[in-house]
């Protein structure tokens, strides 16, 4: 039987109707924002949500978008690019007995040199460290000074480094996915955020070398 012309347009309607809420929420993922908030304490507040408690006071907020959005459609990833932190990164990696092309790379990566990026989970500043990671190498706050930021970060790099005897690809993948990720499947974990992270940063490290 021929659907009836006002049953046509029910049907397109609701259909129209759908896909409208379907991009409302879609569009509503990608500008999450993530609030900053200095707590009582002294410490620091990473959430999505605002908070409205006596002696919590909001520092930044941030619209941030899904992890690897940027990442998979910016040009940045195909080649290598100046930035105004190469001085400090080579500085700091020629410290800590690294390659200054290596470290380059995994900030290129992490965040695209942007010293505010912050992730949904909280990762923060051009290395995008965790406010744990941060704290055990002395970042308790301005994570997002690039100077701060980057010390720790290398840091962190050169310890993972030395303890997976200089191997990169261990080393990077323990960076973005955890230590116990690699050790409970004794190499790269099978995750493809992790696996692509891998590629990405060993590719740029390559290009940097022929730079730095």
């Amino acid at each position: 039987m021929r659907e009836s012309f006002f049953a046509s347009i029910i049907r397109l309607k609701t259909v129209l109707l759908l896909s409208l809420v379907v991009m409302t929420c879609t569009l509503s993922a990608a500008q999450a924002t993530v609030f900053v908030y200095l707590t009582p304490d002294g410490s620091r507040l990473i959430t999505d949500k605002k908070v409205r408690k006596p002696g919590y006071k909001l520092v930044r907020s941030y619209a941030t978008k899904p992890y690897g959005a940027t990442r998979r459609n910016a040009p940045y990833m195909h080649k290598p690019i100046k930035s105004q932190y190469d001085a400090l990164i080579v500085n700091v990696a020629l410290k800590y007995d690294l390659e200054p092309s290596f470290v380059k790379a995994v900030i290129h990566v992490e965040s695209a040199f942007d010293p505010a990026a912050i992730s949904h989970a909280g990762a923060m500043g051009l290395m995008q460290l965790m406010p744990a990671t941060a704290s055990s190498y002395q970042l308790n706050q301005d994570h997002f000074n690039p100077n701060r930021n980057v010390e720790a970060g290398v840091q962190h790099l050169k310890d993972l480094m030395e303890r997976y005897n200089s191997n990169k690809e261990l080393s990077l993948a323990a960076y973005n996915a955890g230590e116990g990720a690699v050790s409970k499947y004794n190499g790269i974990p099978p995750y493809p955020e992790t696996q692509d992270y891998v590629s990405k940063v060993l590719r740029l490290y390559k290009l940097y070398k022929k730079q730095i």
